[in-house]
């Protein structure tokens, strides 16, 4: 009988969707990204699958809010980075910002990797998260040695950190993390500053 009245309670949009979020959240840490659909989502609400809709028009909407958390913290990571006076220390922060948000963050993550491969939209958003980081990237290495081709060099690298953060880093012990950044620091540093 509870469970009904909670049915039939009327909601604000913001309770709505926060209820919708947090499904979806839960649903993330707990399973594969497949296993995430609009209907295993709403099946932990007490909204009905199709009010989903009125919410969110898909999926990828839904995981752009989810996501947006994680874009402020890289954005932050990338904005000390970038203003830094010495960037070797601070591309280092950034890279231990990145496996800390992997390790907590990176079920997310991971299915936003994996719809990307199938969805265009998706594929769009993830972009959209990468490309800062790429840029700084790209930014920090034409700094280091112009004779580098700084985007492509940039791309690979940070293609290379999201493969080993999403297999080594999601849901890791921290020693694990701070392994993996470890790992991940010796090659930047290797690759942009060869002869230090």
């Amino acid at each position: 009988m509870a469970i009904a009245e909670v049915k039939r309670r009327r909601r604000t949009v913001a309770e709505a969707r926060a209820e919708i979020l947090g499904a979806a959240g839960a649903l993330l840490r707990e399973q594969a990204s497949e296993a995430v659909t609009v209907s295993a989502i709403m099946a932990r609400t007490t909204l009905s699958r199709k009010s989903f809709y009125v919410y969110f028009p898909d999926r990828v909407a839904l995981l752009r809010e989810l996501l947006a958390p994680l874009r402020a913290e890289t954005d932050a990571a990338i904005a000390r980075w970038r203003t830094a006076a010495d960037p070797r220390p601070a591309a280092r922060a950034a890279l231990e910002s990145a496996a800390r948000m992997y390790q907590c963050d990176g079920a997310l993550l991971r299915t936003l990797a994996v719809a990307s491969q199938r969805d265009a939209e998706a594929a769009q958003l993830w972009q959209e998260f990468l490309a800062p980081l790429e840029e700084v990237a790209a930014e920090t290495i034409t700094r280091a040695d112009e004779r580098l081709p700084a985007v492509s060099v940039a791309r690979a690298l940070v293609a290379m950190n999201v493969h080993y953060l999403l297999d080594e880093v999601v849901g890791a012990a921290p020693e694990s993390v701070d392994a993996a950044v470890d790992a991940v620091a010796v090659i930047w540093e290797r690759t942009l500053y060869p002869h230090d």
